[in-house]
């Protein structure tokens, strides 16, 4: 694409992605494509239906072990139902699991997918979600497809998902990643006193929840003022699927913090996303 294409802000992003990309993806995209949306649950007119939709994105690991990049869907299914809890818009609710349970995702258990071959339906969702558990690399093209759609107003939640006995491969991958992509320097730390920190939920004092694995802290990379990604290490995601405190907390068997702030995190994140 061309460098020096007009810039969409966040308003004209949200208005302009909807109305041209969905013919133009599905043209592109064929039966194939139309296949793979009805196997994760994402309808055609979800996009006139709900306000906000968390896809998930997929992309492939460097190891042996199966990828991993549909982990627990239980846990987006809690974070989107307490969200439309939250706020007066339309979410698209996960049914049928709110635990750990499956493992990985099912026929209609993921909002929507993306994988960063797809432009124009990256420019469809304004918010992505992109976890993970071992080292991966994207190629040069999904690299410059995720610099455009960032730069262009999109926002990207990636964060780490423990391996047993523990690492922190998704976050080390995606920090090598960043680095490349946007520049030397670009991932920065977020600060406690950042917005995304008490919008909603006032985390200031904790800053991001540490659930298990590495602690880096908060990490980001800015557009201007704005932060266009947020950077976890510390698998808030599986902190979602805790509902019921049996893992997480004080009463639970690892993390320092639990359901409740990793639900304040997550849902701090997508008001601050789509507020910008």
């Amino acid at each position: 694409m061309n460098e020096k294409r007009e810039k969409l802000d966040r308003r004209a992003f949200l208005k302009t992605t909807v109305r041209t990309t969905a013919g133009a993806a599905l043209a592109a995209g064929g039966l194939g494509a139309i296949a793979q949306q009805a196997a994760y649950g994402e309808s055609r007119d979800d996009l006139d239906k709900y306000d906000f939709i968390m896809p998930r994105v997929k992309f492939s690991v460097q190891s042996d072990v199966p990828d991993k990049w549909d982990v627990r869907p239980g846990g987006d299914a809690n974070l989107l139902e307490e969200l439309s809890a939250v706020i007066r818009c339309k979410v698209k609710p996960i049914r049928g699991t709110h635990d750990w349970s499956p493992s990985r995702a099912r026929k209609g258990q993921l909002n929507a997918v993306v994988t960063f071959d797809e432009p124009e339906k990256l420019g469809k969702y304004p918010f992505l979600f992109m976890t993970g558990e071992s080292y991966y690399d994207l190629s040069k093209r999904q690299k410059t497809n995720l610099r455009n759609y960032i730069e262009r107003g999109g926002f990207l939640l990636m964060d780490d998902c423990m391996l047993d006995p523990g690492g922190d491969f998704f976050y080390q991958s995606s920090y090598k990643l960043l680095e490349k992509v946007f520049g030397q320097g670009a991932v920065k730390r977020v600060q406690n006193e950042h917005e995304i920190f008490h919008n909603v939920y006032d985390l200031s004092k904790i800053g991001l929840p540490h659930l298990q694995a590495v602690n880096h802290g908060a990490r980001g990379v800015f557009v201007g003022d704005r932060l266009a990604l947020f950077l976890s290490s510390t698998d808030i995601h599986c902190g979602w699927c805790d509902r019921a405190g049996r893992m997480f907390g004080k009463g639970g068997k690892r993390g320092t913090h639990s359901y409740k702030e990793a639900i304040e995190m997550g849902i701090n994140i997508i008001m601050y996303a789509i507020s910008h």
